[in-house]
């Protein structure tokens, strides 16, 4: 018999599943509305995950360079002795927490850790940039419903990997061809745009923002651009004074894309058709990524391809929207520390006062983050760290406790999308293994025993809450699924906005071109993989080197011979791979795929610098490289002697 549950990965999709626990088998719901009846490898593997030999099953704590198993009594007892002990000093206590448990009852630790007073993160790894650009120029976050895009007839991707991501959004796209809409993709490569596309429009890594303002110009030459889409901007003769400072010779030189490039893209956004643009998670991961989606963005509107059907900027949602927020009661209610999660081992080194406590859940920030060797220090150097995961992960490995959560279908929780309107009922359909427990358990016993009490609610309490002003509540998710939130078909109707005079507002400035350094000719691109998300890949599976993959006319290859070890540098530090070769990408780009593990040398986070994005507290996760033979030396490497470090290398352990 099959049940209904819910995907709680980092993903936009958010799939409502169908659960066949005896025979240990997932499909997607067919009578979702989104997810209709199919979901992604990452997720069907889901059981697997919840079997896997080397989980963790029972609470772990170090003695000196190993762990030793323990009750949960004893492990939450020395959590409470410990945060008791900084109770009137509470910025000392910090909480690390990522998108990897998420949900209504997700929102624990959250909760429990504002109650005390904590330090937390700001900032994020992913997708705040372009949420930061979004709300600038809309005045809130927000696009239209995804099935809409079947009304548009060309859709334009900016960066979106389909192979990879969003296999719904990516069945959409392929409808809507087959009904007759075209697609361009605009792509640095190594992501199969082609198949999915009419035209595929290649860039220098990082340059989207010239590109979009390119045809930007080319619209205002062509007198494209009607007089009731400049009307509903607030600031467009300040934008046109940017378009005017540089000539489209600068703007196609930056972006290395030629002439009918721009005049292609221009006459897709001029024609009057129905467009929908589709923004892909990797544009705003620039040092300039905000600027990149302002600039996609201010196409669609200048184009009068916003607020109707089949006219969007697609970019996400906020996946907790359709429900509320409820609240622990604890001592503290005034302001908290907070660090930068970019900047994360910088912060930990920097602190004053020090880190003494820190609680991570969700979260794989010794994997994860810019510079995450160091990050890696700096998180081992806390004299008491509680890490909240499954597996002995980079981050896991430097605890000094680990606690086990209960995994996706051991559990009950309710959760939203970044994509979509639907609220999907992730249903407990098996036991813990183990003493694994749930995170929300861990935080209610934990507040319990704090000589100051934080006070969670229960399970139904945070439901009640949650769904308060909500179409639906908690017995009708349980019932049938899923549930819609109260949401419009098309957003920002009638070119209205969300700013105050609702009007739109055009960025107003465009940063020149960084630098380029012949010693580092190429842009090390850490992009999504299809297997696992982010750093959840069995240690079995990276065994062999970690693959940096280049174009047949890369210049490294006068050089090199692919198949080759090779050594990947940056100025923050060098790798081994194996060199490959892959048609489409741009040569100045070498591309690795995200979440490999530090102690196995294959995790690229290692060789790239904490650098901040333009807005919204993003990480670049990008950097300037080389890839040489392993047999140079300091006289033939591309690193000089004044280069800081001279590339550190990673070691498979430590």
């Amino acid at each position: 018999m099959k049940r209904h549950s819910a995907c709680t990965f980092d993903c936009p999709d958010s799939c409502s599943w169908l659960v066949d626990e005896t025979a240990q088998s997932i499909v997607g719901n067919p009578e979702h509305p989104f997810t209709k009846g199919f979901c992604c490898p990452k997720g069907a593997k889901m059981f697997k995950r919840l079997n896997a030999e080397d989980r963790i099953t029972e609470p772990l704590l170090r003695e000196g360079s190993t762990f030793r198993p323990i009750d949960w009594d004893t492990a939450l007892d020395l959590c409470a002795e410990k945060l008791n002990a900084l109770q009137t000093s509470p910025e000392r206590i910090l909480h690390l927490r990522g998108f990897g448990y998420r949900g209504v009852l997700g929102h624990a630790s959250i909760a429990f850790f504002k109650a005390i007073g904590a330090t937390r993160t700001e900032g994020a790894l992913c997708d705040d940039t372009g949420i930061e650009a979004c709300i600038r120029d809309f005045g809130s976050l927000n696009h239209n419903d995804p099935e809409d895009i079947l009304n548009a007839r060309r859709i334009v991707n900016w960066g979106k990997d389909f192979h990879r991501s969003s296999i719904h959004m990516a069945a959409l796209v392929r409808k809507a061809r087959k009904n007759g809409a075209s697609v361009l993709s605009i792509s640095i490569g190594g992501d199969r745009t082609s198949s999915l596309s009419d035209h595929v429009i290649r860039i220098r890594p990082g340059t989207d923002r010239f590109l979009a303002a390119a045809v930007a110009k080319q619209l205002f030459a062509s007198k494209s651009i009607n007089r009731k889409a400049l009307d509903r901007t607030q600031n467009a003769e300040a934008f046109k004074g940017v378009l005017n400072s540089v000539s489209m010779a600068e703007l196609l030189s930056a972006c290395d894309a030629n002439r009918e490039d721009v005049e292609l893209l221009a006459e897709w956004y001029g024609s009057g058709d129905p467009l929908s643009a589709i923004i892909g998670w990797g544009v705003q991961r620039h040092l300039h990524g905000g600027e990149a989606v302002r600039f996609i963005n201010a196409l669609s509107m200048l184009s009068e391809n916003v607020g109707a059907p089949g006219r969007c900027a697609y970019y996400n949602i906020s996946s907790g929207r359709n429900y509320a927020k409820w609240q622990a009661k604890g001592s503290h209610d005034g302001p908290t520390r907070t660090f930068l999660v970019p900047r994360l081992a910088q912060e930990l080194e920097q602190a004053d006062p020090p880190i003494e406590f820190c609680w991570v859940d969700g979260f794989n920030p010794a994997n994860q983050v810019p510079d995450a060797m160091a990050a890696a220090r700096a998180i081992k150097s806390i004299p008491f760290t509680v890490v909240v995961d499954a597996f002995m992960t980079d981050t896991a490995m430097r605890a000094d406790l680990i606690l086990p959560p209960t995994l996706t279908l051991e559990y009950e929780d309710v959760l939203g999308s970044a994509l979509h309107n639907y609220v999907n009922h992730s249903s407990k359909l098996v036991e813990p293994r183990g003493s694994c427990r749930q995170d929300f358990d861990i935080l209610k016993d934990l507040g319990a025993r704090l000589s100051a009490p934080v006070i969670i609610p229960d399970r139904e309490t945070c439901f009640k809450t949650a769904f308060a002003e909500a179409p639906f509540d908690i017995e009708q998710l349980r019932q049938h699924g899923f549930a819609r939130g109260n949401w419009p078909q098309v957003a920002f109707e009638g070119m209205r906005f969300d700013h105050p005079d609702g009007l739109y507002r055009l960025p107003e400035q465009l940063a020149a071109p960084e630098d380029m350094n012949a010693n580092w000719p190429l842009m090390l691109m850490s992009l999504v993989r299809r297997e696992a998300i982010h750093s959840q890949i069995p240690e079995k599976d990276q065994k062999e080197l970690p693959v940096a993959r280049v174009a047949p006319d890369c210049s490294v290859l006068k050089t090199l011979t692919p198949g080759n070890r090779a050594l990947l540098v940056t100025p923050a530090g060098r790798m081994v791979v194996r060199l490959e070769v892959e048609d489409g990408i741009h040569p100045e780009a070498v591309i690795m795929r995200r979440g490999g593990w530090l102690k196995h040398g294959r995790n690229p986070n290692a060789v790239i610098e904490q650098h901040v994005t333009d807005m919204g507290g993003g990480a670049a996760i990008t950097a300037s490289a080389a890839v040489c033979s392993l047999s140079n030396n300091a006289t033939t490497h591309p690193l000089s002697s004044s280069c800081p470090e001279r590339g550190r290398p990673i070691a498979r352990a430590f």
